[in-house]
């Protein structure tokens, strides 16, 4: 008997065991350091550690600070309705027994002290520094911060710097022209800024680092090349706050906690950034109203309008960013963790009402413990109706970050992990076109100049990077798809006429829609283009195994049902048991299969075995009983 063939699908059948039994093994020790860190990181996520921020004083000693300048004094107090009578009073008495700029009277202070700033313009010739202060509050006497102005003309970093001070108190004045931070607070310790505001800023306006007890409220920043307002490894209240005309609104990074609360952000070129905030952050964004960040500043990069700050034209608007970050984001999380953005309003957003990604392969604050909930999408703050390019946009990489937003209109992916388990989906590596956007288009340094291929940089239709990608892989995929049935055609038993037909029909509208689909922004359709492809291949793969080709067809039906898995992860359910995103897979497995597929349909063709020589049984019969003519 001639020789039975072995099976062919047998690595098949094995490879593909030994990847499920490891995705259910990794998803396992994923899902218990997931909970080990919620379990860790939230047990103590909130106050200010014991600090709190100082109360405003009425009464105390108080020492004057007054301008030579009698014209300058009378047009600003002229504007001042509350106290304008009282102010032309202290000003003679300011003139008598004062003092000419604040510094002296920092310098005169004893603990405990009030300075009171009668309106007018204050040139600093050297930063004003409150190091080591006790219980100091320096207030201005008119309405708003407008009356009272201290300007370094961008001769110094700094113009107000507080180190290792406790029990600030700063009210009713402007910081500006200052080459990095306007007012900057460093291992403060309780400290209490109300209604100040910071403007042209070379770096950061509001710059606090390494402090506890600090609350910023009723400030104002505008025009600062990195952010307005920039908490750094701080425990802060910033609330009833404009940040307005910077590169980013309100920047969060490092640990500490934050509450950012009741703060109008627009006009940027992202409204808040919430970045790297490690394993012991705790963020809270709450009731901001988050609109219109839109503007690009980054054209002007590394030519002439970008030279010395003292140089610019402030007075048009241009910024020359220090780093970059996505133009039109309302709400970024980059790599934070243990972030809560809910009750929010942000609409006319170009690129996403709110964007997070984190860093693959990372646990413990590189994109975890995020919640989202109830945030309003599209409508601004009269009820108008104003829509933003997308709702949400993850990349699909953290753990335990999960999705309350019955209201988002259009999301990236499509679906999203709810907040109904507490848990949401563990991922080590999110969607693969998602992870390569951040990668090439994430926050970077500016002097390296702005990456290509990204719209959130300013590329437009087909110079997109996820539109490019969408090309390539379409065209890949119907060229790929058609080698494997020339392969199928060279077999011994090809399949039969008509057998293709809806195998290709389903192959070349997944392609043809996937690219339709990254040009649009669609999600749903994307999910769609994935599932007809995983389609396509499955019946393609039942084709060729019954035309001899029992370990390709076997090997494209496993690709094309991770496919079907993986469209149904981005529109329907996101799987929680899965450790990464079911693209990686396909991804993976996708070079290995274009080799067999090229092989076969371009190798030599296999010869048939030939079979065994029979040998004939000699004639026994007698001579009397043959047949001879």
């Amino acid at each position: 008997m001639p020789p039975v063939p072995r099976p062919q699908y047998r690595l098949a059948t094995v490879v593909f065991t030994v990847i499920a039994f490891a995705a259910i093994a990794l998803s396992c020790f994923v899902g218990g350091l997931a909970a080990e860190y919620r379990t860790v990181d939230l047990l103590d996520s909130g106050g200010f550690d014991g600090v709190e921020p100082p109360a405003h004083r009425e009464d105390g000693a108080a020492l004057l600070v007054c301008s030579d300048d009698a014209e300058d004094f009378a047009e600003r107090n002229d504007d001042v309705d509350l106290r304008r009578i009282e102010n032309e009073r202290l000003y003679e008495d300011c003139l008598a027994n004062g003092h000419r700029d604040l510094a002296s009277a920092v310098a005169a202070a004893a603990p405990g002290s009030r300075i009171l700033v009668l309106p007018g313009r204050y040139d600093v010739a050297e930063t004003i520094l409150l190091d080591g202060a006790a219980d100091l509050q320096i207030e201005g006497l008119g309405d708003g911060p407008e009356a009272v102005l201290f300007t370094a003309g961008f001769a110094l970093d700094h113009v107000l710097a507080a180190r290792n001070a406790t029990g600030l108190y700063l009210k009713g004045f402007t910081v500006g022209q200052a080459r990095e931070s306007g007012l900057r607070l460093d291992e403060v310790s309780s400290a209490a800024v109300e209604s100040v505001a910071v403007v042209e800023s070379g770096g950061h306006g509001f710059h606090v680092t390494d402090s506890t007890g600090i609350a910023l409220t009723g400030c104002r920043a505008a025009a600062a090349d990195d952010a307005g307002i920039a908490i750094e490894a701080s425990n802060a209240i910033v609330q009833d706050c404009e940040a307005e005309g910077n590169v980013t609104g309100l920047l969060t990074t490092g640990g500490g906690r934050i509450d950012i609360d009741g703060n109008r952000l627009h006009g940027n070129t992202t409204g808040l950034a919430v970045t790297e905030t490690g394993t012991t952050a705790s963020v809270t964004a709450t009731g901001n109203l988050v609109y219109a960040n839109n503007t690009g500043h980054y054209d002007r990069l590394g030519t002439g309008a970008c030279t010395d700050p003292a140089d610019r034209d402030w007075s048009e608007g241009l910024l020359c960013p220090e780093r970059t970050v996505p133009r039109g984001v309302g709400i970024l999380l980059a790599d934070a963790g243990q972030a809560s953005v809910t009750g929010n309003r942000i609409w006319n957003q170009d690129t996403a009402a709110i964007a997070a990604w984190g860093t693959p392969g990372a646990y413990g604050g590189a994109g975890d413990v995020n919640t989202f909930a109830d945030n309003t999408f599209g409508v601004r703050d009269d009820g108008q109706r104003e829509r933003n390019r997308l709702d949400l946009w993850w990349d699909g990489t953290g753990s335990g970050n999960c999705f309350d937003e019955p209201n988002a209109f259009r999301t990236l992916p499509a679906a999203l992990p709810d907040c109904e388990d507490g848990a949401g989906a563990s991922r080590i590596a999110g969607d693969p076109l998602r992870a390569l956007k951040v990668r090439q288009c994430g926050l970077g340094d500016a002097a390296a100049g702005v990456p290509g291929g990204c719209d959130w940089f300013g590329a437009r239709f087909t110079d997109r990077l996820e539109f490019q990608a969408a090309v390539v892989f379409a065209a890949a995929l119907l060229f790929l798809t058609g080698a494997g049935w020339l392969a199928a055609a060279r077999t011994e038993n090809p399949p039969r006429a008509g057998r293709m037909t809806f195998s290709a029909m389903a192959t070349g509208a997944g392609g043809l829609l996937l690219v339709l689909a990254v040009w649009s922004g669609r999600a749903d359709y994307e999910a769609l283009a994935i599932g007809l492809w995983g389609v396509g291949w499955l019946l393609g793969g039942r084709s060729w195994r019954q035309c001899g080709m029992p370990f390709f067809g076997l090997f494209t039906g496993l690709i094309g049902a991770v496919a079907v898995v993986d469209a149904v992860d981005r529109a329907v359910w996101t799987l929680p048991f899965v450790p990464v995103s079911p693209g990686w897979i396909w991804v993976v497995l996708l070079p290995l299969w274009t080799l067999a597929a090229l092989s076969l349909a371009f190798g030599p063709r296999r010869r048939e075995e030939e079979r065994p020589e029979v040998e004939r049984t000699p004639v026994t019969a007698p001579s009397n009983d043959r047949w001879d003519w």
